[in-house]
């Protein structure tokens, strides 16, 4: 458990940084969008694995499960953001929005392994 939370504080960390020492250029916006996509990714599949083990009655559990869903919507309406700024060419606000949903979708990882965690008795 320790082992994931500074994983996640050195993510969030170099995230931003680079959110703000890094140009706001398409290059830039092109990589956020790859970052928040692959982890999504990642959230999805432990949320495939969440549905398989079950919640097994457990509220702290059903409670994990339950943030990293509102988390993960979160993210996702950071995401259209990015891809809307993204199409218009507005790489500072694309930048921003694939952050954000990153953000948002770290959160809704922890979250989900946190769960995943419990449920499995660690």
């Amino acid at each position: 458990m320790r082992t994931l939370s500074t994983l996640v504080v050195a993510l969030l960390i170099v995230g931003f940084s680079s959110l703000a020492f890094g140009a706001q250029n398409e290059e830039t916006a092109k990589s956020w969008q790859e970052q928040a996509t692959g982890t999504r990714a990642q959230v999805m599949a432990v949320y495939g694995q969440l549905e398989e083990m079950g919640d097994k009655d457990n509220d702290v559990a059903k409670d994990l499960i339950a943030d990293a869903v509102k988390q993960l919507g979160e993210g996702d309406k950071f995401m259209k953001k990015g891809d809307e700024a993204m199409e218009a060419k507005e790489w500072e606000k694309a930048n921003y929005g694939y952050n954000m949903a990153w953000q948002y979708y770290v959160k809704a990882a922890t979250a989900g392994l946190n769960a995943k965690s419990i449920l499995a008795g660690q």
